[in-house]
């Protein structure tokens, strides 16, 4: 109960904030308004709304309504209508925030599609819920003439959008974001010179009768590079406001203009504000990401490649000597040494076999050009692989068989590559079996491409598994099969090889307990398609 008290205090206390704040925002807005009182051309409250559901959920909605209500019912047209305008406001954020989320949007901002979803879906698209309902509320009661809708609108819209825009970026730019430190004092009272200089430069532009207002736009990204969102989110919110106030009092560039020039003229200018701010960071963080990503990606792979080579001349020289002790070379052994030798041999054999899967993941990763090709029949190919697993499977009274073949499928490849592929795909296939293993391989032509798939009677793929398993070191965790030996890279070799040829590997069926197929297919060499055409 105390736990359940707390998280409904912890609840009450989050929808008072957003009533509060949304509420005083609306009131200080309402100083701007242009149209019958209650339309202004910005509108905090949005960003605000929007904020609070996309960091506490859609149970803030009541605070929204409620809100919203209350900012509208003084103002009318009625207290039906400002009922209405209330729901509409409350279901913009709620679709807007929705639609973000279903876009993959992630608070932090950092990535391109964050800063897209909030421009395309946040601002322009969820705010013309409000601006729709609201403008068809006052042109029904009579608060508007129908012949206004257009502009009542156009404001409406410009306003919420620009709430949007300008507030939520500000907002979210004050939660901690993991992997970078604050701003020290020092990193501070630069960004707030840096503030007040833009601010000084917009309010000089608004007031020059010369369109000069996108000078500031240097002002702000320099400030989006240097502090990223804490400098880019405040010097955009400084720079609309001022752009907001000089369209209010008809100064500077909108001087001349009509309501629903000014409307427009003001949605562009801070488009292109947030283009300039946020969306410039998240594009700068995103390029820095991918360089990171890079350098780990290279020192990945040049430690697997040294890692590798160090390691095999200990491997070959341990090898080398289990070999004279099994052949006798260098003596006969005792009796009881044949078994633990057979062990040691056997081990040593698979760290070379791990070994020889590093050094190919190394030269996925660090962009190695593949061996010399020539036109392949992958029939041969698919026939010795099969032969090369058939021991191992009679071993566990299993089998392996070649079901269909084509009479020749001719591929431009490497051979020793391909067959590569296939052991990695017929041995996995007869390893991940409870039962003795029955693999059926099948290669035939379709639709110009080679296509040889490999169906077991294994224990299957899990459905949460599939989107990973040809990722590098994954490996299957189903009950029966845990102790089979392996690195996880074989899935991953055996498609990066594959798609190295212009070709590809999937999974293309599995059911829990009733086997899998996997599928490679390869383009089919030019000279084989001219024959066939």
């Amino acid at each position: 109960m105390a736990v359940r008290r707390v998280g409904l205090a912890g609840y009450g206390l989050r929808l008072a904030i957003v009533v509060v704040a949304y509420f005083v925002a609306a009131r200080l807005s309402l100083q701007l308004a242009q149209v019958h009182g209650q339309v202004t051309p910005v509108w905090p409250p949005t960003g605000i709304a929007l904020v609070a559901i996309l960091l506490w959920g859609r149970r803030m909605w009541p605070a929204i309504a409620a809100a919203a209500f209350a900012v509208n019912a003084p103002l009318g047209p009625n207290l039906i209508g400002a009922a209405i305008i209330a729901a509409g406001n409350t279901l913009a954020p709620l679709t807007a925030a929705y639609l973000m989320k279903e876009a993959g949007f992630r608070p932090e901002l950092d990535r391109l599609r964050d800063a897209a979803a909030l421009v395309l879906l946040g601002a322009l698209a969820g705010m013309a819920i409000s601006a729709t309902v609201g403008s068809l509320v006052l042109v029904v009661a009579g608060a508007v003439p129908a012949a206004s809708f257009a502009p009542t609108w156009a404001v409406w819209w410009t306003g919420d959008a620009m709430g949007v825009l300008l507030v939520a970026p500000f907002l979210l730019s004050f939660r901690p974001r993991t992997g970078r430190a604050a701003l020290s004092w020092e990193q501070r009272a630069e960004l707030a010179a840096w503030l007040a200089a833009i601010a000084v430069a917009a309010f000089v532009v608004f007031q020059s009768t010369f369109r000069l207002e996108y000078l500031v736009f240097p002002l702000i990204m320099v400030a989006a590079l240097r502090f990223r969102l804490p400098g880019a989110a405040p010097a955009a919110l400084i720079a609309s406001g001022v752009a907001v106030w000089a369209a209010v009092n008809g100064s500077g560039p909108f001087a001349e203009e009509t309501l629903l020039q000014k409307m427009v003229t003001l949605q562009v200018f801070n488009v292109f504000v947030a283009l300039a701010s946020f969306v410039l960071v998240a594009y700068v963080e995103t390029r820095e990401r991918e360089q990171k990503a890079r350098l780990s990606s290279e020192a990945k792979s040049e430690f697997l490649r040294v890692a590798s080579h160090e390691l095999r001349s200990p491997l070959s020289v341990l090898s080398g000597y289990l070999s004279l002790l099994a052949s006798g070379d260098l003596g006969e052994p005792p009796a009881r040494w044949r078994e633990p030798l057979e062990i040691l041999s056997a081990k040593t054999q698979e760290l070379n076999d791990i070994m020889d899967d590093l050094l190919e993941v190394s030269r996925f990763e660090g962009d190695v050009m593949l061996r010399a090709r020539e036109v392949v029949d992958l029939g041969t190919v698919v026939e010795a692989a099969v032969e090369r697993a058939r021991p191992r499977a009679a071993f566990a009274e299993g089998k392996v068989t070649v079901e269909c073949t084509s009479d020749r499928l001719a591929v431009m490849a490497d051979a020793g590559q391909l067959g590569h592929v296939m052991d990695i795909l017929v041995n996995n296939a007869i390893s991940y079996t409870r039962e003795p293993a029955r693999v059926a391989v099948c290669a035939v032509r379709n639709d110009g491409r080679a296509v040889v798939r490999v169906t077991d009677n294994g224990v299957g793929v899990p459905g949460e598994f599939r989107g990973a398993m040809f990722e590098p070191f994954r490996r299957g965790r189903q009950a029966g099969v845990e102790s089979v030996a392996g690195t996880g890279l074989g899935l991953y070799i055996g498609r990066e090889l594959a798609r190295s040829h212009g070709g590809d590997l999937v999974l293309e069926e599995s059911a829990p307990g009733a086997g899998s197929t996997f599928a490679l297919s390869l383009p089919l060499a030019v000279t084989e398609t001219l024959r066939r055409a």
